[in-house]
């Protein structure tokens, strides 16, 4: 519960919720964190867009992070067996398999608590200051 003094008119002004990315912004957040990274001509950030509904965006870019981390593993790997030296790329494969093992930083229920808290402090805001337009009354003056 938020003490009422913080909520009378004038503390906070605008009331802002900063709801989870949808998929159109889970997408521009994934195109911005994949300029730290090389992605292979296949790899689609659609479909992980598409896979990770409920996800944050430093929750994208971990997904990109581990991506980029198990494909170094792999090149390291594959020198070790011989290969010629490569890049680090990120394959459609591996970035897709990254994206259905990752899992959101913020549960389900944890979101409904959210929404539930927020719906809860924009309602008794209104509540005070309603209660406060209310305690004022009219102003008399006796002659």
């Amino acid at each position: 519960s938020i003490d009422a003094a913080l909520l009378r008119p004038g503390r906070f002004d605008r009331l802002i919720l900063c709801d989870f990315p949808g998929w159109h912004e889970r997408l521009e957040i994934l195109k911005v964190h994949s300029r730290e990274v090389s992605l292979a001509s296949d790899a689609s950030l659609e479909e992980v867009a598409s896979l990770t509904e409920g996800f944050t965006g430093a929750d994208l870019a971990a997904i990109l992070r581990d991506a980029k981390l198990a494909a170094v593993h792999k090149v390291l790997e594959d020198r070790n067996n011989g290969i010629s030296d490569t890049q680090p790329c990120i394959s459609k494969e591996l970035l897709i398999s990254t994206a259905r093992e990752a899992r959101p930083s913020t549960s389900a229920e944890q979101k409904m608590q959210y929404d539930m808290d927020f719906g809860q402090f924009v309602s008794s805001r209104k509540s005070v200051s309603t209660k406060a337009r209310e305690s004022k009354g009219k102003k008399v003056t006796l002659a």
